[in-house]
């Protein structure tokens, strides 16, 4: 849960209460501002605001306040012209509906590559490369992201095992070692699937990589390598999962890419080795798309 949302539905004493409002009313405008400032202009006291960041989990003001903060300006950097849950309304045209959705596509990509530590990518990356085999974790949506992933791994040799269905995915995931790393992608974190199963890789000491929203859930502290997955959709009240999708996909397709790059002309030749054999039966005649002999 964003620490917004916490402050938004949290049972607040009424002078704590007063002063969270005013925070939630001036988001990223209070960036710079003294404790004693924003405590006047809430009129409260510095007391007050110390005590508020220690209800939320915080040792006292400062260490929350910079947490607020660089949580609302993440918030208020994109997404300012287009609703994440609602991106067109009723009366749109099919034109119209088609470039809001293009645009949808567009700020989540720029919005999850803001997210991306390029410092705990490459310590994924690591990761996967040091395994013997990857274990894919995830449910529902989350899950349906993941197959490609596991295609284009295949394609590579890599032994990557993924199960959609709930028993065999718990099985398959027990066989795992130290020496192997486990991918779970997960929006909210919060799935008792999910956390059940990572969970159970924690204690059996196999690396964790993880795809997440922002805010804390029960499996961000078990997790190794976190990569931040978009954060502007709802759990259900929305059109489609459209930005949540986009942003995982990159964040997959990113992951694939760099353990391409490692090794490029190796993965490029077994690559080339695999699907020849598999697709061999494929042909085109569209000249882009004919493959040369």
């Amino acid at each position: 849960m964003l620490l917004t949302q916490k402050i938004e539905v949290m049972d607040l004493p009424s002078a704590e209460k007063t002063a969270a409002n005013y925070l939630l009313a001036q988001g990223s405008k209070l960036k710079g501002l003294s404790t004693r400032k924003i405590a006047s202009d809430a009129y409260t006291t510095p007391a007050t605001l110390v005590r508020l960041g220690q209800r939320l989990g915080y040792e006292g003001w400062t260490d929350f306040f910079e947490a607020f903060m660089e949580e609302r300006e993440y918030l208020e950097r994109h997404f300012q012209n287009i609703d994440a849950n609602h991106p067109f309304s009723p009366d749109d045209s099919t034109t119209t509906v088609a470039n809001k959705i293009a645009s949808l596509h567009r700020e989540s990509i720029t919005d999850t590559m803001s997210l991306l530590d390029y410092d705990v990518l490459e310590q994924a990356v690591n990761c996967m490369l040091r395994s013997r085999t990857i274990y894919l974790v995830g449910v529902c949506v989350s899950l349906d992201c993941t197959w490609l992933f596991k295609r284009n791994m295949q394609r590579l040799g890599k032994n990557v095992l993924l199960e959609s269905n709930n028993a065999e995915q718990l099985c398959t995931i027990l066989s795992a070692t130290p020496e192997d790393c486990a991918i779970a992608v997960t929006y909210s974190g919060s799935p008792k699937r999910v956390v059940d199963e990572v969970n159970i890789l924690h204690d059996m000491g196999v690396p964790l990589i993880l795809l997440t929203g922002l805010g804390d859930n029960p499996v961000r502290p078990l997790a190794d390598y976190v990569l931040n997955v978009t954060t502007r959709e709802r759990l259900y009240s929305k059109v489609g999962n459209f930005s949540t999708n986009v942003s995982i996909h990159l964040l997959l397709d990113i992951l694939y890419a760099c353990y391409f790059d490692a090794d490029y002309e190796k993965n490029w030749n077994t690559r080339i080795n695999i699907v020849k054999k598999m697709e061999r039966f494929r042909s085109s005649r569209n000249e882009i798309m004919k493959e040369q002999p």
